[in-house]
């Protein structure tokens, strides 16, 4: 995040993140400023090229100015804007002012409401690091092979490589015992092994403690925060 910003959240209609985060980033960089020709009114997108356009304007006069129609207020104000795969409904963006937050939602499709507050990376870094490809792929699972020269095979699970992302899998239709080594991204859960229960061993109960709630001050996490505008 760079020095002098903050980050905001946006709330979303869920599975329509992708869309407002287009129509917010059209409205931030797809804008330009509108510059007009005093004498003929014809508009063009730049200074320089409504100077140019002057010098050889059938409408000519001996004097005139350029005029400034409009301008991109967001324009090198907004940052970025950030779209977690991991927590839906919600849109992130990184600006200089809150204000730039109103002005690049106006009027955007399924934008639910803003949220009060800063937010922290502290707060949505856990959702902005994708989750470990081995993540959720234990021994004796039955994976499908989906890239590579092995692409469509099916294959056990011998063991899961969790620092490297790989697994070392055993592939199903062949005749000898191979172990073949595969990234995660590579394969796709087709059937679990069945996990055996562990008996449940019962824990002498804990004191509870009461906590005064007033020890906390959570008015500057976005998470205490209830949406703007419904």
């Amino acid at each position: 995040m760079e020095t002098g910003t903050s980050i905001y959240a946006v709330r979303t209609t869920i599975g329509q993140e992708r869309s407002v985060t287009d129509l917010i980033t059209t409205a931030v960089i797809g804008e330009t400023d509108v510059w007009r020709c005093p004498f003929c009114l014809e508009e063009f997108s730049s200074e320089k090229a409504t100077k140019d356009h002057m010098k050889g304007c059938k409408k000519k006069k001996k004097t005139g100015e350029p005029e400034l129609v409009s301008t991109n207020q967001l324009l090198g104000r907004v940052k970025a804007i950030l779209v977690p795969e991991t927590l839906r409904g919600y849109v992130f963006i990184e600006t200089t002012e809150f204000r730039d937050v109103e002005i690049a939602i106006s009027g955007v499709p399924h934008v639910r409401g803003r949220v009060g507050g800063k937010v922290s990376l502290d707060e949505i870094d856990k959702f902005l690091a994708p989750p470990p490809a081995a993540e959720g792929i234990s021994v004796d699972d039955v994976v499908e092979i989906i890239s590579g020269p092995f692409k469509g095979e099916r294959a056990k699970v011998a063991r899961v490589d969790a620092g490297k992302e790989e697994l070392i899998l055993e592939l199903l239709d062949s005749p000898y015992t191979i172990p073949v080594r595969v990234h995660a991204d590579f394969a796709k859960i087709v059937e679990r092994a069945e996990r055996k229960e562990e008996p449940v061993v019962e824990e002498e109960k804990e004191e509870e403690v009461f906590v005064d709630r007033d020890e906390f001050d959570d008015e500057d996490s976005f998470w205490a925060h209830e949406s703007d505008d419904e």
